[in-house]
């Protein structure tokens, strides 16, 4: 469960960027072909908050779909599942330009 260290530099981040003062929401954005388990994520992040800036803070999850972009017609779509295809044309000639990703968008804290 990779979980757990991701949440360790993430709360490294977020003490820093926090400058210490009480983090109340942090917001992270997973894409959907990550591999992170957006369940595990916050549980690992309800454990190791205890004792830091982020004890009382609630962690929100937005989801990423995955989009490819189109070598043949150029289009950037949304894709279902695991077909890679370009749901406009057909073609193979596609590139993931979303959906990988794995990053804060925002932290709020308590003035």
């Amino acid at each position: 469960m990779h979980e757990l260290s991701i949440v360790q530099s993430m709360m490294k981040i977020v003490e820093k960027a926090s400058k210490g003062k009480e983090v109340t929401r942090l917001v992270v954005k997973i894409g959907k072909m990550s591999g992170i388990e957006p369940h595990f994520l916050k549980e690992s992040f309800d454990f190791f908050k205890e004792n830091t800036v982020c004890e009382t803070a609630e962690m929100e999850i937005i989801e990423v779909d995955v989009k490819v972009k189109c070598f043949e017609c150029g289009t950037e779509s949304d894709i279902k599942g695991f077909d890679f295809h370009c749901p406009v044309c057909g073609s193979e000639k596609t590139k993931i330009i979303a959906g990988e990703e794995m990053h804060i968008e925002y932290i709020e804290v308590k003035e």
